[in-house]
């Protein structure tokens, strides 16, 4: 148990430190790949594949103009097989992080059923400065944290999130809505299984927020 919530206390404090924009480091990213993918190739450049592994997906949901949309974020093929994630979502910045007070970046979010047992969980709103990919293509995030003292996540909804469309915003518009790596990122089990953990980010699947 101590291993466990020293694990997810030094995600909550590497990320925290991203979000603050504390630290950045210049960018060296090959033209042939993005921040977010080279970050990705290296922290598992000798981490052997897995065959199969967790599903993570972002649902597909629709709003009006100047309504609020649910976001969520689910797994499969995971069920009692981790037990900590630290993920970040990112966003068009047109799109407004619902958060629980109108000063701060914590953000307003409602556990599903392969979280709700969780001994811990956090989300955060990005503020301050962001790294140079996201700035080039103008993208918002929010990071989201749960652990398990045992391995007790399951399959299903892990949390939803909520995101303001602009009331300006036209009918049809689509707003695509990914996940966004950081090294810091960690979705594994009580073993620290990386093949899992790499499987899980190679094979995530977006979603999107359509206005009605």
């Amino acid at each position: 148990m101590k291993r466990i919530l020293i694990t997810i206390t030094s995600v909550v404090l590497a990320v925290s430190g991203a979000f603050c924009g504390c630290g950045k480091k210049e960018s060296k990213v090959e033209d042939i790949l993005t921040e977010s993918e080279k970050a990705f190739s290296e922290k598992y450049k000798d981490v052997p594949d897995d065959e199969e592994g967790p599903i993570l997906s972002i649902s597909n949901t629709s709003a009006p103009a100047g309504g609020r949309a649910e976001v969520t974020v689910s797994v499969k093929n995971a069920a009692d097989k981790w037990n900590v994630c630290g993920i970040h979502v990112a966003y068009p910045e047109e799109l407004d992080c619902v958060n629980t007070q109108e000063e701060g970046n914590e953000a307003e979010y409602e556990l599903g059923e392969a979280a709700e047992d969780a001994n811990f969980s956090s989300a955060m709103e990005w503020h301050g400065e962001r790294p140079e990919e996201m700035e080039k293509k103008k993208l918002g995030a929010f990071f989201f944290t749960a652990g398990f003292t045992m391995q007790g996540g399951g399959d299903g909804d892990i949390v939803t999130f909520y995101l303001d469309i602009p009331e300006n915003a036209e009918s049809g518009t689509v707003y695509p809505i990914e996940f966004y790596f950081f090294d810091a990122d960690i979705f594994t089990d009580l073993s620290e299984n990386r093949s899992m953990e790499k499987y899980a980010f190679s094979h995530w699947e977006s979603g999107s927020v359509t206005v009605e």
